[in-house]
């Protein structure tokens, strides 16, 4: 399986203007487009940590949540998917980067950074600090008392 980093945003609003404001936040070429199966906007960036581009893919959640069943990002209802796919050692920061720099440009956004839809590697809320995770923190239920008060719900 290939590694992924996705930030998780709770924000409502159409999901092309919510994309519009994610990229240029993140100073993505172009205008984006919109793939209509998928359901998300597509755009390319360019690498802080390496001179290359990467793909940035926003969207609605394909995670929504199910009944019964607790996930920290529940309550964010956009995902923005980094894909670094030339330098995959590097994604991870990639996506770090881009998570600080969307918390920092759009302060009243709740956020959630996760690796592989397995880890949860930071959040933000509004007029907290951003927190980051010690490594293998589930998003999942078993870890809620380490990141409850860090999601929103």
């Amino acid at each position: 399986m290939s590694d992924s980093d996705e930030i998780f945003l709770a924000v409502e609003g159409g999901i092309d203007v919510i994309a519009a404001r994610v990229a240029g936040v993140l100073g993505v070429r172009g205008e984006g487009r919109l793939d209509e199966e998928e359901g998300d906007w597509r755009f390319v960036g360019q690498g802080r940590t390496v001179d290359a581009p990467y793909g940035l893919f926003i969207g609605p959640t394909i995670f929504p949540p199910e009944a019964g069943v607790l996930q920290a990002m529940d309550g964010y209802p956009v995902m923005v998917d980094v894909q670094l796919r030339t330098h995959k050692p590097l994604q991870a920061e990639e996506a770090r980067l881009a998570f600080e720099a969307i918390a920092a440009a759009m302060p009243d956004v709740p956020a959630l950074l996760l690796h592989n839809v397995e880890w949860l590697v930071a959040a933000y809320l509004p007029g907290r600090p951003t927190k980051y995770f010690e490594p293998r923190l589930t998003p999942d239920a078993e870890d809620v008392d380490v990141w409850g008060s860090w999601v929103t719900s």
